[in-house]
């Protein structure tokens, strides 16, 4: 396995932020029912602020056209995130689901599934700064051990605390939930 999923880019400019949550299962047959979990969590959207034990955060799922539906995301879908005491609709992050990849490593006894976000205008057009800000969230199973992984890729040159609507925290705090949720 690689240090960094293929769907993460590589920081060349900006800020980067990475944020792991990790926890061992008993067994590897535990560890695959966990993963399937912590996977259907993350395709899950709407559910991600109960998930994550976020009281401020709103997330929810958008078709392509920019429609609220309830079903698990799908690529080119939107995700949409909304702070409370804000009413501000500049404060609304939109993002378009660029990729949703499964891989299976049978030979190393791990697999992965990863999500890639791309900035979008609430039109469903692409914001300014596609291809340079990127968030993807990795949940990966390595034997007993899984992972949930947050990759921000912002092409501004801050050291903001914040990604995309939402600080550190509330991302280590997500990445916490989509494995630990019960």
């Amino acid at each position: 396995m690689q240090d960094n999923h293929y769907l993460v880019p590589q920081n060349t400019a900006g800020v980067a932020t990475d944020i792991t949550h990790s926890m061992p299962a008993e067994t590897t047959e535990d560890a695959e029912d966990l993963f399937v979990d912590a996977k259907d969590r993350l395709l899950d959207v709407n559910n991600w602020a109960k998930y994550g034990n976020l009281s401020r955060v709103h997330f929810r799922l958008a078709d392509h056209h920019g429609h609220p539906v309830s079903r698990h995301m799908r690529r080119t879908d939107h995700i949409v995130i909304h702070i409370d005491g804000s009413d501000n609709a500049a404060d609304v992050d939109w993002f378009t689901i660029d990729a949703l990849e499964y891989d299976d490593y049978p030979d190393q006894n791990a697999e992965t599934f990863a999500i890639r976000l791309s900035p979008t205008q609430q039109s469903g057009s692409v914001a300014s700064t596609a291809g340079t800000d990127t968030s993807t969230i990795v949940v990966e199973r390595q034997g007993i051990s899984l992972i949930a992984t947050y990759h921000g890729r912002n092409n501004i040159t801050d050291e903001s605390d914040v990604w995309h609507g939402l600080d550190v925290k509330e991302w280590q705090q997500l990445m916490n939930g989509l494995l630990e949720y019960f």
